[in-house]
């Protein structure tokens, strides 16, 4: 098969895998989120070990392959006990790993640390497996040529690019990517339904190979349990190393409890996720068995894809590279996102809080994710070609299978003691480096191969104690783990527990200002919001959780003594009894004081009605009176020439201009008063350019009628102004203004408008005898007429122009002169004017 084909099929499916991803994030989001993608997104813990390396485990050592998926459905009966109480504690304290829960359980210390170094380096030969596997499966399609690049490297870039594109966002890792869930579920149902589309083709085309299997002296074994003693307890120790690598592997408390949206979701996954481990294992058997059949010289990791392509079709074996594929990148993507987060909250963070630098911690995050791939492709290199792919993951099943006795110990002893967690662990991890890892080295040349051979038979890296019959992986697995739980337990018994940690509290203002300095203004707001009416250690254990979630438990609480004291140690209930009466002292007082703020308002509002209800008293008492005078001149006049038709045609005409002149009044009387009325009720502002200019020129028209008829002069001098106001409003202060003036002039009237920078002047004088000074204080007060009218025109001209956003007054020259201005652009409206 061509070496460019295989090529460019692989990088189009790491491409899909994008969409995928972009679409869960996008429209896809509810699928994403919903009980089915939690269940299969559980199934990342199929891995390319599972694809190809489960087959190969099958053609050797036979059943033995199940106990690497028995582990994990007994532990699902534990659930409801186990990861129910898990998730509580992730949600409640924003967990994201089990070294975030040792750091709780145990407080501060270097187990954080210690168990995030040790995961990583721990787990690089589970990663360096999936790398392998689809490195292997490229050369093999290939037909054995080397590629023009190792496609391990581009791979292991592309993915590392995945989980910083889907991953890493945002700082807080707690949050929920539905994308990088979607693409799981969907990798997941590749892996599967291509690996039993190739079982079952093969089969189709090649019978079942179980009766010549039978028949086969070298094949039987296969099909039959393990014997003996070390048989029995290789079984046992698998079952039990794969439920607890279920529990405690990185990814895995990822997806089952940091992308967890939804608790009702493990119903489904209790029985979903089995059914998915016996479907994705009906293949393994039968395809092993065929291998070893037909092609017993072959690689056994490699019969998924060798049978296939030689007995079947070169497209169904692209599709069962596709299919291991896909199970390989699902793990690389969500497991190297996991030990980011491990790095970044236990390693990093403490490390830039010391140097001022958290502000580039998700920045951190990425080159973890991207230095965790290359050294996991380095470890490929140097370590992968030594072992078969089973054996590469079982390594790191053993290495986090370290953190069970601590974790499972704290999660359920009270006695477990912080002593006892750091010793088992570093017994534990010492114990695995020196049976398993060491010895993956030296098996690659990288030690000197008499290390395999022990300083002493008694210390003998594959058989301490001089056990014998016990594979390498059963025999470092009960090795570490025995002198780990021993170690846990026997040194909490003998340690005490110490002083329990003084509780912390503080203000909710400086927590708020904390969490928003870290985390920005709109996560403060929402801690704001959240910590509302708890108690100061509440909120402190609040702002905790929160700043744990992006910066891990240790920086977290660093960051929090700079904001909180110590609180009480052990408050008896009469201090309990206190601090509630004063809390509940506090809040009357607040409920009081909102009560006296409501009751001054209320008062407040009940003045203003009281003026606006007096207010309507006298303007019905004015209108009723000022109405009176013309309505009656209007009916008498009117009566008149109706009773005397034959009146002479110069008396006619002086009755006629009579009535005429009353009713013009009549209906300034009746404008003015719906003028009032608009003001009271908040008629809003009709705003636009407006050349001022001619607006006093139109005013000017409209009394000259008015001036003519009086004998007044009108006079003017008018500046072009350009303003952006209410064009009706400001026509009527001038009409005003102008009506006034006339009424008092007695030759002349006076319109000047200018530019004052950023205002418009208007200038009205006269010369009549002015405003006496006994009544200048309230020539702006409405009722307020000293000669005759409703006194309504100068009190509607001040709230217009102040509604305006400008200012009139009353200068104080000979005759009367009145002046107000009106800004050229408005930054603020007030319709109503007011003072």
């Amino acid at each position: 098969m061509s070496t460019l084909w295989v090529l460019l099929i692989l990088f189009l499916y790491l491409a899909s895998l994008f969409l995928v991803a972009l679409w869960g994030e996008g429209r896809g989001r509810t699928l994403a989120q919903s009980a089915h993608a939690y269940a299969f997104s559980l199934a990342v813990y199929a891995t390319a070990w599972t694809f190809f390396g489960s087959v190969g485990r099958a053609a050797t050592e036979g059943m033995g392959f199940l106990s690497i998926y028995l582990g994990p459905t007994l532990v699902l009966l534990l659930w409801p006990l186990l990861h129910g109480r898990l998730l509580q504690l992730a949600r409640t304290h924003r967990l994201t790993s089990w070294a975030d829960f040792l750091f709780l359980r145990y407080g501060p210390g270097p187990l954080g640390s210690l168990v995030a170094g040790f995961l990583v380096v721990g787990l690089l030969p589970y990663l360096a497996l999936q790398l392998k596997a689809i490195a292997q499966g490229f050369l093999f399609l290939s037909g054995g040529r080397a590629p023009l690049v190792d496609v391990a490297l581009p791979t292991a870039l592309l993915l590392a690019l995945f989980a910083i594109l889907f991953g890493t966002r945002h700082l807080d890792p707690s949050e929920k990517h539905p994308g990088l869930v979607l693409a799981v579920a969907f990798e997941s149902w590749v892996k599967l339904l291509a690996f039993l589309l190739v079982g079952g083709v093969v089969l189709w085309q090649l019978e079942n190979p179980f009766p010549q299997a039978q028949e086969d002296p070298r094949l039987r074994p296969l099909l039959l349990p393990h014997e003996g003693l070390s048989g029995h307890l290789a079984w046992v120790s698998l079952v039990l190393l794969s439920g607890l690598a279920f529990l405690f592997l990185p990814r895995q408390f990822h997806v089952s409890v940091v992308e967890n949206a939804n608790p009702h979701h493990l119903r489904l996954a209790a029985w979903l996720f089995p059914l998915y481990l016996l479907l994705i294992n009906l293949p393994v058997l039968p395809l092993a068995l065929w291998g070893r059949l037909l092609l017993p010289q072959e690689n056994p990791d490699l019969y998924v894809l060798a049978l296939p392509l030689e007995f079947v079709s070169p497209a169904l074996a692209l599709l069962a590279f596709l299919g291991g594929v896909s199970a390989a990148t699902a793990m690389v993507i969500v497991e190297s996102l996991a030990l980011s987060i491990l790095i970044s909250n236990h390693l990093l963070s403490p490390l830039l809080l010391r140097r001022k630098a958290l502000g580039s911690l998700l920045v951190g995050r990425r080159i973890s994710i991207l230095l965790v791939m290359l050294l996991a492709y380095l470890y490929f290199r140097l370590a992968g070609e030594a072992y078969a792919l089973v054996a590469m993951g079982l390594i790191s099943f053993v290495a986090v299978a370290q953190l069970a006795p601590a974790s499972l110990l704290g999660l359920f002893w009270r006695g477990a003691t912080p002593q006892g967690a750091l010793a088992g662990l570093l017994g534990g991890m010492l114990v695995w480096a020196y049976t398993l890892f060491l010895p993956a080295l030296a098996r690659s040349g990288w030690l000197p191969p008499s290390f395999l051979e022990g300083p002493h038979p008694l210390l003998h890296p594959e058989g301490l104690l001089g056990i014998q019959g016990l594979d390498p992986v059963t025999h470092g697995f009960l090795a570490s783990l025995g002198v780990n739980l021993a170690l846990a337990v026997g040194v909490s018994l003998f340690t005490r527990k110490g002083r329990i940690p003084v509780g912390r509290t503080g203000e909710l203002t400086e927590l708020t200002a904390l969490v928003e300095r870290v985390l920005g203004p709109e996560v403060g707001k929402a801690f704001r919001e959240e910590a509302l009416g708890l108690t100061g250690p509440q909120a402190v254990a609040l702002a905790e959780s929160w700043l744990s979630a992006s910066l891990g438990p240790a920086t977290a609480r660093l960051l929090l003594l700079s904001a909180t004291r110590e609180a009480p140690e052990a408050p008896s209930p009469f201090e309990a009894l206190l601090e509630e009466a004063a809390r509940e002292s506090r809040e009357v007082r607040a409920y009081a004081r909102a009560l006296e703020e409501a009751k001054r308002e209320l008062s407040e509002a009940y003045e203003r009605l009281k003026a606006l209800d007096q207010a309507k008293d006298e303007i019905l008492a004015a209108v009723s009176h000022e109405l009176k005078t013309p309505l009656t001149a209007v009916r008498a006049l009117a009566e008149i020439l109706e009773a005397n038709p034959d009146l002479e045609e110069e008396e006619r005409r002086r009755f006629t201009a009579l009535l005429a002149k009353e009713a013009a009044r009549l209906s300034r009387l009746v404008e003015e008063v719906l003028a009032y009325t608009r003001l009271q009720a908040g008629v809003p502002l009709a705003r636009s350019p407006t050349d001022l200019k001619a607006l006093a020129e139109e005013a000017l028209a409209l009394v000259e009628p008015l001036a003519r008829e009086k004998g007044i002069a009108m006079e003017c001098q008018l500046a072009g102004v350009q303003a952006l106001t209410d064009r009706d409003r400001v026509l009527q202060v001038l009409l005003n203004l102008l009506h006034n003036a006339l009424r008092h002039a007695r030759s002349r009237v006076r319109l000047e408008l200018a530019c004052t920078g950023r205002e418009a002047l208007f200038r009205i004088q006269d010369d009549g005898p002015g405003v006496p000074e006994e009544a200048r204080a309230l020539v702006f007060e409405p009722f307020q007429s000293f000669s005759g009218g409703t006194g309504l025109g100068l009190f509607l001209a001040r709230r217009l122009v102040e509604g305006l956003g400008g200012r009139i007054w009353l200068e104080n020259e000979g005759g009367a002169v009145f002046a107000f201005t009106l800004p050229l652009e408005v930054a603020h409206e007030n319709p109503g004017g007011g003072r």
